[in-house]
């Protein structure tokens, strides 16, 4: 199983999450303040995958060492793109953000 973890700004983590870990995360950053309104998951392969959300729908995606940043479109979006995270589909994600 590969490894993974959810991190919240205000110090909360989670390992070994699933999609609902995700889907609980996107409905509670909505509900915090602005200084605590970020996760990010990160999946452990050869290297760490990370995506981390902003409130305001911001994104950092670092895959291999490289960070993209990426406005979503809506808290959907987000979860679909953790949801790729999750699966692996690194290459898709990537695709998705240019």
């Amino acid at each position: 199983m590969t490894e993974n973890y959810i991190q919240f700004a205000g110090g909360y983590q989670k390992e070994n999450i699933d999609e609902k870990d995700i889907v609980k995360a996107i409905s509670d950053i909505q509900l915090m303040d602005d200084e605590h309104g970020a996760f990010w998951v990160s999946v452990i392969t050869d290297d760490e995958n990370v995506i981390e959300v902003n409130k305001d729908l911001s994104l950092f995606v670092i895959f291999g060492g490289q960070q993209t940043q990426y406005q979503a479109k809506d808290w959907k979006e987000v979860a679909e793109l953790y949801r790729l995270l999750l699966l692996e589909k690194f290459h898709e994600i990537t695709l998705r953000i240019k």
